[in-house]
């Protein structure tokens, strides 16, 4: 997972930092994960971990927020909530109907992008998984609800804005209610990783019932989008998926 020389790497951590809740909540990325990436990124001398997202809610309201503790217990480790236009750069891309979008400076100046989403229901989409989750590296969500159809949106923004590794947070799995929740929770203690991203939200599709329903992928429109615009892969029988226990 780290690249070659981690003292002269900044790595990216992209979690999904929406809304000012604690992770049981199951609308954010857990704190125990978090920390345990910041804890082993650090132990191997890794030079720089920027933690970053562009949230729903204001800077301040995430004041005290216990994922910010991550900068205090970690030297290397540094917040960036990505709030203000300046963060970003206008990127053209060759979707089907996302033909631009302002993208996250810092995506072309770290060495490793690390996304990490938490599972969860969303109206939307049915699913907020990491597909989704990259809708916190651009600038204007907005048109994605209301000038283009959302789901071959994030097809075309997976297809252009690429992970180096993906770790789907099911630590609290948010079943209905999201994205902001409150909604029933299944604390299920497990990850799921993958640099293909979208097999993983594939297989954490098909494990739970979001939206009180049981889907397969090819039922959830941007993972087909993806799917079609060649991202990855979409058929559970084609992959190779590995059980680790600790």
């Amino acid at each position: 997972m780290l690249p070659k020389k981690p003292e002269l790497s900044t790595i990216l951590l992209k979690p999904n930092l929406c809304l000012p809740n604690p992770g049981e909540i199951g609308t954010t990325t857990s704190f125990a994960l978090m920390d345990a990436l910041c804890s082993y990124l650090v132990e191997n001398k890794v030079k720089k971990v920027i933690i970053a997202d562009h949230t729903l809610k204001k800077v301040e309201d995430f004041a005290g927020h216990e994922l910010l503790k991550l900068q205090d217990n970690y030297p290397a480790v540094k917040f960036v909530l990505a709030n203000e236009q300046r963060y970003y750069i206008p990127q053209s891309l060759e979707g089907k109907v996302l033909k631009s979008t302002e993208l996250l400076k810092l995506l072309s100046k770290v060495d490793l992008f690390i996304n990490i989403p938490t599972a969860k229901h969303h109206s939307a989409t049915q699913i907020s998984l990491s597909i989704k989750n990259l809708m916190g590296v651009i600038w204007d969500r907005s048109v994605f609800h209301t000038e283009l159809d959302i789901d071959q949106a994030l097809g075309d923004l997976a297809e252009a804005v690429k992970p180096h590794i993906n770790i789907v947070d099911c630590y609290h799995v948010l079943l209905n209610g999201g994205p902001t929740g409150p909604g029933p929770v299944i604390n299920d203690n497990r990850i799921f990783v993958s640099s293909d991203i979208l097999a993983v939200d594939s297989v954490v599709t098909s494990r739970y019932n979001f939206g009180g329903m049981s889907s397969s992928p090819d039922d959830i429109g941007h993972l087909y989008m993806a799917y079609e615009n060649g991202v990855g892969e979409i058929d559970l029988n084609k992959m190779n998926i590995e059980k680790i226990t600790i």
